[in-house]
């Protein structure tokens, strides 16, 4: 299907945009809205709908428009074609607008060519839906079975931390800090304290304390 210097590829209704000339614009799709309309003025009933915010948005609506029209007469004996038509009308209605309460055709249109574009892909490589789908519920289940494990280590890792802080609290490894109560202590070794005391001096915070807390910095 070609529309004006358009074709189907060309054009990005996901984006409301045209890969044409090398580049990806947004006067392409526009100007070929304005086209069909002089050809087929019945789609400025689009005008009317609440999606398109702006003119370019309803110039680009009428190219999706005409492009569904194309796809169901060249198709008009697909039923699966013309039920994902359907289904993308419900779906569509379904999500009915805050505001108006009303079904948006340019949303319609817009889900209609992402399943026309699965249809196609399908009907060229069969089969190829339910093999994705079916990886994807396999990756599912995978990264849930590798969360629990985690989860599970992150446990036991917590609760080994928890027994290793209670054996270096009874044999005098770490005490409390009476400031933050964390601990997350050592002993402060002669040697740091030398090294403290030989560049700060008397200065020193070291000196007279016997702790560090790792987690406020404190020394007592």
């Amino acid at each position: 299907m070609k529309i004006g210097k358009l074709k189907v590829d060309d054009v990005d209704y996901k984006n409301g945009k045209a890969n044409t000339w090398g580049f990806w614009s947004v006067r392409a799709l526009s100007g070929e809205g304005q086209r069909l309309l002089k050809l087929y003025p019945e789609y400025y009933v689009l005008k009317k709908d609440w999606a398109n915010k702006t003119n370019d948005d309803f110039y680009a609506s009428v190219v999706y428009a005409y492009m569904v029209d194309c796809i169901l007469k060249e198709n008009n004996d697909n039923e699966e074609l013309m039920q994902r038509y359907i289904d993308a009308t419900n779906c569509c209605y379904a999500q009915k607008h805050d505001e108006t309460k009303e079904k948006s055709y340019r949303r319609i249109n817009c889900r209609f060519l992402e399943q026309y574009e699965d249809y196609m892909v399908e009907q060229k490589y069969p089969g190829i839906h339910d093999r994705v789908n079916a990886k994807y519920r396999k990756d599912i289940e995978e990264g849930k079975k590798r969360y629990k494990e985690l989860q599970a280590q992150k446990q036991v890792d917590e609760l080994r931390a928890k027994i290793q802080t209670q054996q270096d609290l009874a044999n005098g490894k770490r005490v409390v800090c009476p400031y933050c109560k964390s601990t997350n202590t050592e002993k402060i070794s002669t040697m740091s304290r030398a090294v403290s005391v030989s560049l700060v001096g008397v200065a020193s915070g070291k000196i007279g304390k016997q702790w560090h807390c790792k987690n406020c910095g404190s020394n007592f």
